[in-house]
């Protein structure tokens, strides 16, 4: 796997998202083009990266895409889409064995699934965050955490949605990632034919 290509289309994705994401918004919920990227390399990278790919991703989306206050200021905060991203990665990899990769639908379902997680972590550290430091209030006020998370889930489901034509395309850029395409072989006894 090239990293020099992930960084690059998740920097682009997340340029995409926080730009003209706002087009494809359908009420409340924007779907968000660097999950999808993400669960891409998840699918096709060796598994060792896989939590690499995570933790790299959610920091440049923390550091990248800061949350707008009540107030109109911005605040950056690491940490709450970098372990949401690993809790995704974490349940996406197990399900490379269960889905066909290269299928645009599968790899929507695996977004989604991705997305679910991630967005329930993103609330969970900024609702201890608010616990901890009292006076903070969270990005999504005078919504409540519920809310948030209804919000997050629909975001997902449409994140879902948007992997099936993105999914597509970047599977026409598989070459430029350099994504290994050897499978192991696992040497057996072979049956001797009486």
């Amino acid at each position: 796997m090239r990293w020099s290509v992930f960084i690059l289309a998740t920097l682009v994705a997340l340029a995409f998202d926080a730009s003209l994401g706002t087009i494809l918004r359908i009420g409340e919920s924007q779907p968000r083009l660097v999950l999808c990227v993400v669960v891409f390399a998840l699918l096709s990278a060796p598994r060792v990266h896989a939590m690499r790919i995570a933790f790299l991703a959610g920091l440049l989306t923390d550091l990248l895409a800061p949350v707008i206050r009540p107030d109109g200021t911005q605040l950056v905060v690491i940490g709450p889409w970098t372990l949401g991203f690993a809790l995704g990665a974490l349940a996406v990899v197990p399900l490379r064995s269960l889905l066909y990769h290269r299928n645009p639908i599968s790899s929507a379902f695996a977004t989604g699934v991705f997305a679910v997680l991630s967005a329930v972590v993103f609330v969970s550290v900024w609702v201890l965050r608010m616990l901890v430091l009292g006076d903070e209030t969270p990005s999504w006020w005078p919504g409540t955490n519920a809310g948030e998370v209804v919000r997050q889930a629909k975001s997902a489901l449409a994140s879902g949605a948007l992997a099936v034509p993105a999914i597509w395309v970047l599977e026409r850029t598989r070459g430029v990632w350099g994504f290994s395409t050897a499978k192991r072989v696992i040497p057996a006894v072979s049956r001797e034919m009486p």
